[in-house]
C-alpha cells in the first residue's frame, strides 16, 4: 500500500484512531490491574504503619511518584495535619497544618472533590505548605472519602514540572485515594478494637491479658541485659461480704474507686491491670522486692485511708492485702513471679488481711519480711506505712514545684530515696516533712544531694546528706526510731 496515499486519505485517520483506541485500552487495563493489586494488599493490612508501608511502595514502585503528602483531619481540632510523606516533603512540612477551606489541601478537605493545578505559580490557592515546599510545579490533591463519603483527609502528589499531569489521572487517583481511605478506616477500626481490648471496661484498667504480655516482654528484656522487677498482686478484702450486702452497683463503685486510687498513685512505667473479679495485679520495671514492698505499704495505707463506702448512715472502710514477688528471686520465670504473689496474697489473707506479705516464715504465717530488712528500711516503710501521721518527705526542684521523694533507707545524717525529677549532684536542696498532725518538729531542712543514678524513665534513686535543720533531721529520726 502506498505509504503517502494512505496519509491523505480516510483509512489513515481510521488507522491512527485504530492505535490510539489501544493504546488507551492496554492503559485502561494497566490502570485496572493496578488498582486490583492496591486492592488486594490493602485487604491484608491491619494496622496504620503496615498500611502507610504499603502505599509508600505502592506510589514509587508501580507509580513512579516520588512526591506526596498524606494529610487527615484530626477531629479534636478540624485541621489537617500530615501523617506521612516522602522523606523530603515530611521533614520540612512534618509540622503545617490546614483549617478546611485553607489551601487546596483544605478546599479538597472541605468540598470533597479532587483538584488538578498544572501550573501553581498562577493560582493563588496553592500555598507551598505554607511556604515550606517551594520545588513545586504542578500539583494535585484528592480527597480520602471512605464508603460512606465521611472525608478523612487529603492525598497529595505533585511534581517539579508544570503541566506534568492529564485531566483524567484525576479519576485514577480518586479510585486510589478511595482504596487508602477505606483501608485507613479498616485500620482505625482494628486498632480502636485491639485498644478497647487492652482496657477492662469497669475499672479502665490494663486487662489480664495485657499485663501477662508486659510481664513476659520484662522477663525478656531483664534475662538478655539482667536486671530486676517486681510483681504485687492486690485483693480487696470482704469484698463477697460488700457485694452480697449492698449489692453489686456498690461492689462496682468499690472496684472503680480502689482502681483509680492504684492508677494514679504508681509510676509511669508500672503496669496496673485488673486480673479478675476484685484482684489487681502490677509489674514494677526495675524495682526489688524492698521497693515494691514500700509501694505496696503505700497503696494499702491510701486504701484504708481514701476508700470508704457511704451507704444511709453507715460508713463502711475498704482494705487491701496484697502479695510481692520479685525476679529473681522468687522465681525465673514470669508464671513463677505471680504464683509466689498470689501465694503471698494467699498468706496475708489467711492471718488477718489489710497487710502485704512477701515471705512466707517458717511457722507457716505470712509477715513481710522485716528480720531481713535493716533498721534504717524499717524507718523507711513506717513513712509509707502513715506511722504517726507522717505523711512523705517532698523536696523542692525549682522556685515553684515540690516533688514527693520515696524514701527508701534513712539515717542520723540523711536518707536514700526515689524521685521522679532530674536533680543534680552536689545541690543543695530545700526539703519538708508533710504531716497530717500537730506533732510539733521542725519540718523544714535543706540536704546536699551526693549521689544519683537514673533507673527509669524520669525517676532517680538519691542519696542525700542534711546540709542544714539538723535539730529538725534528729527530731524526725526520733519519731521514727520509736
Amino acid at each position: 500500500m502506498d505509504v503517502e496515499n494512505l496519509k491523505s486519505g480516510n483509512d489513515y485517520h481510521l488507522f491512527v484512531s485504530a492505535q490510539e483506541e489501544s493504546e488507551a485500552l492496554k492503559e485502561r487495563f494497566f490502570e485496572l490491574y493496578i488498582l486490583y493489586t492496591l486492592s488486594k494488599n490493602f485487604n491484608l493490612s491491619l494496622q496504620l504503619s503496615d498500611l502507610f508501608g504499603k502505599t509508600i511502595s505502592f506510589l514509587k514502585d508501580s507509580l513512579k511518584i516520588d512526591d506526596f503528602c498524606f494529610m487527615l483531619i484530626d477531629e479534636k481540632c478540624n485541621e489537617l495535619k500530615i501523617w506521612n510523606a516522602n522523606d523530603v516533603t515530611y521533614e520540612a512540612a512534618k509540622d503545617v497544618t490546614f483549617k478546611l477551606g485553607e489551601g487546596i489541601s483544605g478546599i479538597v478537605a472541605q468540598k470533597g472533590e479532587a483538584v488538578l493545578i498544572q501550573d501553581v505559580s498562577k493560582d493563588d490557592r496553592f500555598l507551598y505548605y505554607k511556604g515550606k515546599v517551594s520545588d513545586i510545579g504542578s500539583f494535585m490533591s484528592v480527597p480520602l472519602k471512605l464508603s460512606d463519603n465521611k472525608i478523612i483527609g487529603v492525598l497529595n502528589i505533585h511534581k517539579k514540572e508544570i503541566n506534568a499531569f492529564r485531566e483524567t489521572d484525576k479519576y485514577f487517583f480518586n479510585a486510589i485515594a478511595e482504596n487508602v481511605a477505606n483501608a485507613i478506616g479498616r485500620a482505625r477500626i482494628y486498632e480502636d478494637v485491639q485498644k478497647e481490648s487492652m482496657f477492662d471496661y469497669l475499672t479502665r484498667l490494663h486487662t489480664r491479658k495485657y499485663f501477662i504480655e508486659s510481664a513476659y516482654r520484662e522477663h525478656s528484656k531483664v534475662e538478655r541485659y539482667g536486671g530486676i522487677f517486681s510483681i504485687i498482686m492486690i485483693d480487696i478484702d470482704h469484698f463477697k461480704y460488700f457485694n452480697d450486702t449492698y449489692g453489686h452497683l456498690l461492689g462496682d463503685e468499690v472496684l472503680k474507686k480502689v482502681a483509680f486510687l492504684l492508677e494514679a498513685n504508681v509510676r509511669q512505667g508500672d503496669v496496673v491491670s485488673r486480673y479478675g473479679g476484685e484482684e489487681f495485679i502490677i509489674l514494677l520495671p526495675e524495682t526489688d522486692k524492698d521497693g515494691a514492698t514500700l509501694s505496696a505499704q503505700k497503696l494499702r495505707t491510701m486504701v484504708e485511708k481514701e476508700v470508704i463506702l457511704e451507704v444511709g448512715n453507715r460508713s463502711e472502710k475498704i482494705a487491701i492485702t496484697a502479695g510481692v514477688a520479685s525476679y529473681p528471686e522468687d522465681g525465673q520465670t514470669v508464671a513463677e513471679i505471680i504464683a509466689m504473689a498470689d501465694k503471698f496474697l494467699y498468706c496475708g489473707k489467711e492471718s488477718g488481711r489489710n497487710r502485704v506479705v512477701n515471705r512466707v516464715v517458717d511457722n507457716g504465717l505470712s509477715a513481710i519480711d522485716e528480720k531481713r530488712l535493716s533498721n534504717r528500711y524499717r524507718m523507711a516503710l513506717k513513712i509509707a506505712r502513715g506511722v504517726n501521721q507522717l505523711q512523705s518527705i517532698e523536696i523542692k526542684v525549682d522556685d515553684k514545684i515540690w516533688k514527693m521523694c520515696a524514701v527508701k533507707d534513712i539515717s542520723k545524717t540523711g536518707f536514700k530515696g526515689e524521685i521522679e525529677s532530674d536533680i543534680k549532684i552536689d545541690t543543695i536542696y530545700t526539703c519538708r516533712v508533710v504531716l497530717d498532725s500537730d506533732i510539733h518538729i521542725r519540718n523544714i531542712f535543706s540536704i546536699k544531694v551526693v549521689h544519683i543514678k537514673k533507673f527509669h524513665d524520669n525517676r532517680y534513686q538519691i542519696g542525700a546528706e542534711i546540709a542544714d535543720g539538723q535539730d529538725g533531721w534528729k527530731s524526725l529520726f526520733t519519731l521514727l526510731s520509736h
